[in-house]
């Protein structure tokens, strides 16, 4: 990415944040890494309701694919490590 990239697209994240990104969707990281691929980053969201992640990451998608040129979605439910130990 450019540096002229970068500034658009951290333009692009403080205007995303303000009023498009759901209250029930919560950035939990944001990862430089991810060793063993081949991607340069990932965020890991967490929620409560499956449904609002559902609905709103084609938008999301479509607004970063201006600088993101692959995507993958991993989609998993947490459980407490005492239920399976």
């Amino acid at each position: 990415m450019t540096p002229e990239q970068a500034g658009k697209a951290k333009e692009f994240w403080e205007e995303f944040g303000k009023g498009n990104w759901p209250d029930q969707l919560k950035i939990v990281g944001d990862y430089k890494y991810a060793w063993g691929s081949d991607w340069s980053g990932f965020l890991l969201i967490e929620t409560e309701d499956p449904q609002t992640f559902f609905e709103f990451w084609p938008i999301f998608r479509d607004k970063t694919r201006w600088y993101i040129d692959n995507t993958r979605t991993v989609i998993a439910i947490k459980r407490e490590a005492r239920d399976w130990m």
